[in-house]
């Protein structure tokens, strides 16, 4: 098995075990969950919250305790679950235990769900697993038809492979409506070679946003 330190080439830091470690960590630069924010597709956070957040002024909202911990709780059994069903397909590699960032700029970070070899031809790409709850059909449709997913979710998978340099990166959900009465696996899958210009203008908007806002530390509109 191929050692996850040896398929990035990024500088890999441990995860501290505290949450308060963890936080320090996270506000060294911008990760997968911040992209979203600074492209303006996350209902929940704002810029300003975010600087704040970064800038240690403020920590930012979090979504439910109920909904973290099923998250946290899901994540290993999603892992085991695309082993098992995918295992044929792709060598996953455990990531849990690092955080990367980028050597030319450190500042962008990635704290992966999982590590891929697609078997086929040998490239390299990440694992990310989502839990999610879907209260209506509409919006089902709206985020996931047509083989599409969610744009927080996008740029988030976008800002990984800018981290990384991977080449592919495989979302695999699972999704709880309770309307319908039911659970669904769903998977998605993104190429580099499809996303190219995505993937340049999320690295120019985060780096807009690192340098002005984190750096010269002037504060966001209230938005």
């Amino acid at each position: 098995m191929i050692e996850f330190k040896n398929l990035f080439d990024c500088i890999y830091e441990e995860i501290p075990k505290t949450k308060e470690g963890w936080l320090s960590q996270r506000r060294k630069g911008i990760g997968g969950s911040d992209a979203g924010i600074i492209e303006g597709v996350n209902r929940y956070t704002t810029l300003h919250e975010l600087w704040e957040d970064k800038t240690g002024r403020q920590k930012r909202p979090q979504v439910s305790n109920h909904a973290i911990e099923m998250g946290n709780r899901l994540e290993p059994v999603m892992f085991n679950l695309f082993e098992a069903l995918y295992g044929d397909d792709y060598e996953v590699i455990d990531t849990k235990d690092y955080s990367l960032s980028r050597k030319d700029k450190e500042w962008m970070r990635a704290n992966l769900d999982g590590a891929l070899i697609r078997k086929e031809d040998g490239s390299t790409g990440i694992l990310e697993i989502k839990s999610t709850t879907i209260n209506k059909w509409q919006y089902f449709q709206e985020e996931w038809g047509d083989d599409s997913m969610p744009q927080t979710y996008y740029c988030q998978c976008l800002h990984y492979m800018n981290v990384t340099g991977a080449e592919f990166v495989v979302l695999f959900a699972i999704a709880m409506m309770p309307w319908c009465d039911e659970t669904k696996t769903i998977i998605r899958r993104i190429e580099r070679s499809e996303v190219l210009l995505d993937l340049m203008q999320l690295e120019a908007d985060e780096e807009a946003f690192w340098k002005k806002h984190i750096v010269e530390d002037i504060e966001p509109n209230f938005i």
